[in-house]
């Protein structure tokens, strides 16, 4: 009979909560390696792709890592390509390393193609219309880059039907390619990227000369140092792989990271992390996070840093659609919102529980003020 694990203690999930502040980046001056990003692509680099469905949100993802950064900053390096979009994993848009894109669909593309066969079929998508849509879309994206519209028009034009939703189904699957990601911001666009022809603007590595499970236990040791301490399991939900493959990376891998036993679980992480275990920082840390950031989506169980009571505030319903959060000492403990009346814009917080201290709603506010001077920037 498998043993079930022990419930994790409240110091034991304060500890989890605050090593991963550290190991993210999310506190400015700690040793950790990424405390020293100075770049967008410094960050992504390290967290090897972070969840970037919503492109605003993705941004300001980099933003709070970069203390002092603006939204140019990084739409500069969408612009540059030492940062593109794609699918990356669990069907999901990341913001990914170009060095990395190759070879992690190498290891991804797989599994997202095998779950989204059932799609593919009911839209009629097949292998050889996919084969010789390829080179169109890249034509069309030149040197430059190409809008959606463009290339829906490129398609149809080629004969392929783009009605209903079945022209992005398509896009997605051109894009497991890595022949195709998004990159340069749309002119007169904030919220649009432009498709670009990865091989002739941001080239990487050619995922077919990667070994598979080379590029496997490189990709794993970049979670489990930006995102431990952590499980295999929260691994492989985050790479949307079965538990097997992740286990025989992290055995290959296990003398280059640290592992800790809590409630009968093994949790792995940077050795320059696991050297903070028995004073773990960040206890008067105040952050405003985006939606879908890796702090609270970077793991499969999310009850270090959520209450379980709390996890509807963050995502009604289960809709998959998740707000901004405000994270206290490496606790979640309210969302927060931007609005807009008129000329003027402001962030208003929406603590969790009623009797917020009126000093830690004023340090939320100054934190949501860096969110709007980002932007501005």
């Amino acid at each position: 009979m498998a043993t079930v694990p022990a419930p994790l203690t409240g110091s034991d999930r304060l500890r989890l909560a605050r090593l991963r502040l550290a190991a993210q980046g999310l506190l400015p001056g700690i040793p950790d390696g990424a405390a020293h990003a100075s770049t967008p692509a410094d960050v992504v680099r390290r967290m090897g792709m972070m969840q970037a469905q919503d492109l605003a949100q993705a941004c300001w993802a980099l933003g709070v890592r970069l203390p002092g950064s603006t939204l140019a900053q990084v739409h500069a390096a969408l612009e540059s390509g030492v940062v593109v979009r794609s699918w990356g994993a669990r069907g999901t848009l990341m913001f990914l390393d170009p060095q990395l894109l190759r070879p992690l669909l190498g290891v991804t593309a797989p599994r997202m193609r095998a779950q989204a066969a059932a799609t593919w079929r009911r839209e009629g998508i097949t292998e050889a219309e996919l084969e010789s849509l390829l080179p169109v879309v890249v034509e069309r994206c030149g040197t430059a880059g190409a809008s959606r519209s463009d290339l829906m028009e490129a398609m149809s034009a080629a004969g392929s039907d783009v009605s209903g939703q079945r022209g992005y189904h398509l896009l997605v699957a051109l894009s497991l390619t890595g022949e195709l990601v998004q990159g340069r911001m749309e002119p007169g666009s904030g919220t649009r990227q432009l498709f670009m022809a990865s091989a002739r603007w941001s080239p990487g590595p050619d995922a077919t000369a990667a070994d598979p499970e080379e590029a496997l236990r490189g990709i794993v040791l970049r979670y489990f140092r930006s995102h431990g301490p952590a499980t295999v399991s929260d691994c492989a939900w985050w790479l949307g792989l079965g538990l097997t493959p992740v286990r025989a990376a992290l055995k290959a891998i296990g003398g280059q990271l640290a592992t800790r036993e809590l409630g009968g679980s093994a949790y792995h992480l940077a050795p320059e992390i696991d050297a903070l275990w028995d004073d773990a920082p960040g206890a008067r840390s105040v952050l405003a996070l985006p939606g879908f950031d890796e702090f609270l989506l970077g793991y499969r169980d999310r009850t270090a840093t959520l209450a379980p009571e709390h996890t509807d505030a963050i995502a009604p319903g289960g809709n998959g659609v998740f707000r901004r959060t405000l994270v206290s000492g490496g606790h979640t403990v309210g969302t927060w919102q931007v609005e807009t009346t008129g000329k003027e814009t402001r962030a208003v917080a929406v603590p969790f529980e009623a009797g917020t201290p009126a000093s830690l709603l004023a340090r939320m506010h100054s934190r949501m003020d860096d969110h709007l001077k980002f932007r501005a920037g």
